[in-house]
């Protein structure tokens, strides 16, 4: 299923983009739940990949 952040993937301009999806009970509601180490994990997820971006990259998706 699309999101979103498609449409930075596909723009000209190479925008970076990315979609990390975190699994969470009862989504939109007012009692959303997910757990404390899934969110660690993710926040190490991102660190990392973010380290791992060389200068200069082409974030295009299409060139």
């Amino acid at each position: 299923t699309g999101t979103d952040t498609d449409a930075f993937a596909y723009s000209t301009g190479g925008v970076a983009s990315s979609l990390i999806s975190l699994a969470l009970r009862y989504m939109h509601t007012t009692v959303e739940s997910v757990h404390k180490d899934d969110v660690e994990n993710v926040i190490r997820l991102i660190y990392e990949s973010l380290q791992k971006i060389k200068n200069n990259h082409d974030f295009r998706y299409l060139k």
